[in-house]
């Protein structure tokens, strides 16, 4: 069922109005000690000897000191600016995945009784030995499985059969892929998942892609396609 866009979005101020962040707060603090230090200086100035007058070097370089504060204050702010109108754009390409298919980096996916859990990995180079463990949410290893494979994209579907024969129930697995190649050395390897943008977490920073429910990073999507027609 497609998602309404409006449904999803962040109801933020407009990313360019930032309201109590630490700029603001410094700014203000700069400013009350500023006006106390002209208020004392004012009276120094009042109430100094005519015959013995202030030494102006010591005022000159506070004021100056304050300049350089201030500056350094409205410099954050105009950082602090930026990063919201970052996040916002960051926001609004999130929501462009949503509906469409990815292949993003990960090794968590979520398994439910009775259905296959579907994983991709890559091998460098040719391996005599790919050795797949897939792992519980508690850390623990559930099944394990050796191959041998060619250099390339493969792909790993999981039934939910466990090394003590019993069946995995239903949650988050994780697969760690080792392979090695015919001399005992390591071959790299990397693990994916393929699934549809359902929805997009903005509670973290950067927002979260939701593929099959596991969240994804933006950075970590490897390949984007239309999804195909009945899965949206």
């Amino acid at each position: 069922m497609p998602v309404a866009i409006s449904s999803i979005l962040p109801t933020t101020p407009e990313a360019a109005t930032i309201s109590e962040t630490a700029s603001n707060t410094a700014a203000q603090a700069l400013n009350e000690n500023f006006d106390l230090f002209l208020a004392l200086l004012t009276t120094q100035l009042q109430n100094q000897n005519p015959l013995d007058p202030m030494d102006t070097s010591e005022m000159t370089s506070q004021i100056v000191q304050f300049t350089s504060v201030e500056q350094t204050i409205a410099t954050n702010s105009n950082l602090e600016t930026l990063i919201a109108l970052n996040r916002s754009q960051s926001s609004e390409n999130s929501v462009e995945y949503i509906g469409k298919e990815v292949e993003a980096l990960s090794q968590a996916a979520k398994f439910t009784e009775g259905e296959r859990t579907e994983w991709r990995f890559s091998l460098a180079e040719d391996s005599s030995e790919v050795t797949m463990t897939i792992v519980d949410s508690n850390g623990s290893a559930v099944y394990t499985e050796t191959i041998s494979a060619n250099e390339g994209t493969h792909d790993f579907s999981w039934d939910g059969s466990l090394d003590d024969g019993g069946t995995a129930s239903d949650g988050t697995y994780f697969l760690s892929v080792e392979a090695v190649d015919e001399d005992g050395g390591t071959v790299q390897t990397d693990v994916r998942i393929v699934g549809i943008v359902n929805s997009v977490d903005f509670t973290v920073d950067p927002p979260a892609l939701l593929v099959n429910s596991i969240p994804v990073r933006v950075t970590d999507v490897t390949s984007v396609t239309v999804a195909p027609s009945g899965d949206t």
